[in-house]
């Protein structure tokens, strides 16, 4: 990987801290315009998702700065006892951008809930809680969690805060690795076995795993769909999704006239790690 420096800040409301990101070294070359993509990855990930894109994006995109804002809740670390988590993790991922310094062209990349959270910034008309507008180039969601809610299953399963504890125990557990793995994987032998191994790691240190299932709701839904309609986002999906399955996808579309699909054949829900060079020459075309 290239190298790095570190970049921290101070504290939000005296002891949730704000930021920390890696940011890479002169990241961009004096020939190109600065870029930079904001990378939010889904429920129970950490940076550990976009391992093998980081890898390959120096050769693919030398002048491309990955941002990736380090939550609250997520890797271990603790979760504020606040009343209103999205103003925590709204703080954050400016404080994240901001310290990323300034780029020309900003495109915004939400995995998963990742993209449930773009959707939550483009309802608020891109103002975070410091009152600032930060307006993204481009908006990328990718197997997001919001359309055809109520026909799903799963959410209906974890509104329980119980059973959101069993689960999670469940996916994290060592000895259910192997139904997991064939579950969420179409090819796992593609996956280095350290970066396979803390993807479930990062489940059982997630203190942030059953907040998500009280933020992200069909209220929640219908609430961002009304404010957001109109917003230009771009939506893509795996043909062979089985988290988030494309079949949905004809409802995203009627509630976001203005938005562009693209859906990729063989992909499942984390092609970032089972398509790694397949998925960073995708991610990196949708950055031009």
């Amino acid at each position: 990987m290239q190298p790095v420096r570190k970049i921290r800040a101070g504290f939000f409301l005296n002891f949730v801290p704000v930021f920390a990101v890696d940011t890479p070294m002169n990241p961009h070359p004096a020939s190109e315009d600065p870029r930079a993509v904001l990378i939010l990855h889904g429920n129970g990930g950490s940076r550990t998702r976009f391992r093998l894109l980081l890898e390959r994006l120096p050769a693919l995109a030398p002048g491309l700065l990955p941002v990736i804002p380090e939550l609250s809740g997520f890797d271990g670390r603790p979760l504020p006892a606040v009343p209103n988590l999205w103003d925590v993790f709204l703080h954050e991922i400016a404080g994240a951008a901001d310290a990323a310094g300034a780029a020309q062209r900003w495109t915004w990349y939400g995995h998963g809930i990742g993209g449930s959270v773009l959707m939550e910034l483009a309802a608020r008309d891109f103002v975070f809680p410091d009152g600032i507008q930060r307006r993204p180039d481009r908006i990328i969601l990718h197997g997001a969690i919001g359309a055809g809610m109520e026909r799903r299953w799963f959410p209906g399963l974890m509104r329980p805060r119980a059973v959101r504890s069993i689960i999670q125990q469940l996916v994290a557990s060592p000895l259910l690795r192997p139904l997991w793995v064939r579950r969420l994987f179409r090819h796992p032998e593609r996956i280095p076995a350290q970066v396979l191994n803390q993807f479930f790691e990062d489940y059982g240190q997630c203190a942030s795993f059953s907040a998500w299932f009280d933020l992200i709701t069909p209220a929640w839904y219908r609430r961002v769909q009304a404010a957001a309609r109109e917003v230009p986002f771009h939506l893509l999906w795996g043909a062979q999704e089985r988290v988030v399955t494309a079949q949905h996808l004809p409802l995203w579309q009627a509630d976001f006239p203005r938005a562009s699909i693209e859906v990729v054949p063989g992909w499942d829900h984390f092609p970032m790690l089972d398509e790694a060079d397949v998925f960073a020459a995708k991610f990196v075309s949708l950055m031009r």
